[in-house]
């Protein structure tokens, strides 16, 4: 089992809070992991340390800026031994990996962290060239690499009134969405606990479509994208 605590800003822009102690399944984590404790993210008054976010604090997104409705959080425990658990490393991307300044300086992660690519052939496959993929993909052992710290971590996600990208370290990633295979990912014992996460929701409706569509590194590749 393990904790997961939530803030959420209300439609009448008052925050609850809520925790909820659930089974530690990649369903729950990839809504609480995606940002160490430190990740600076860039808001419309400059760069805020991620734990010192609050519901309706406005983010620089793809959109321009909108306000943050919802903050997850759990804790990466080290040497959790589940057979359930994703949460059992992080990511670094090493400052600039991705080029100058992307990102300025090392970029911990969680399994919940996704990040724009963009694969050129995929215009003619599918419409757009921008798509999300999981930071875990990206690792090559050299620039991105899995890390397993000794001791906790805090990790953050978050998301916005509707599903996008946000800026953090010079570099686009995905505000949180629960994706379209929810319900199936749910049983009767963890839906309530999942739904109770998101009191400024009525439903998973809610959550409104995907802005960007998800893949994996592998079909990348398949395509030729590097």
């Amino acid at each position: 089992m393990r904790r997961y605590e939530a803030a959420a800003l209300l439609p009448d822009l008052t925050i609850r809070h809520t925790s909820v102690t659930a089974p530690a399944l990649p369903v729950f984590e990839e809504a609480t992991a995606a940002f160490a404790r430190g990740t600076l993210v860039q808001t419309v008054g400059g760069p805020v340390a991620v734990e010192d976010l609050l519901p309706g604090d406005y983010l620089e997104t793809t959109r321009g800026p909108e306000p943050v409705v919802w903050i997850g959080s759990t804790s990466f425990i080290p040497n959790v031994q589940s057979t359930d658990s994703g949460l059992l490393a992080l990511t670094r991307i090493v400052a600039e990996a991705m080029g100058p300044a992307k990102p300025g300086n090392d970029l911990v992660l969680g399994p919940g962290a996704r990040m724009v690519e963009d694969c050129a052939r995929l215009k003619t496959l599918i419409g757009q060239s921008r798509v999300l993929v999981p930071v875990t993909d990206q690792r090559d052992g050299d620039r991105i690499l899995e890390i397993r710290p000794a001791g906790s971590v805090d990790l953050y996600h978050l998301a916005l009134r509707h599903h996008g990208t946000i800026r953090v370290g010079g570099l686009e990633l995905e505000s949180y969405h629960p994706g379209t295979t929810i319900k199936r990912r749910l049983d009767e014992e963890t839906m309530p606990l999942f739904r109770k996460l998101f009191p400024h929701l009525e439903g998973f409706d809610g959550f409104g479509e995907l802005n960007l569509p998800r893949t994996t590194r592998e079909v990348l590749d398949s395509l030729g994208s590097r």
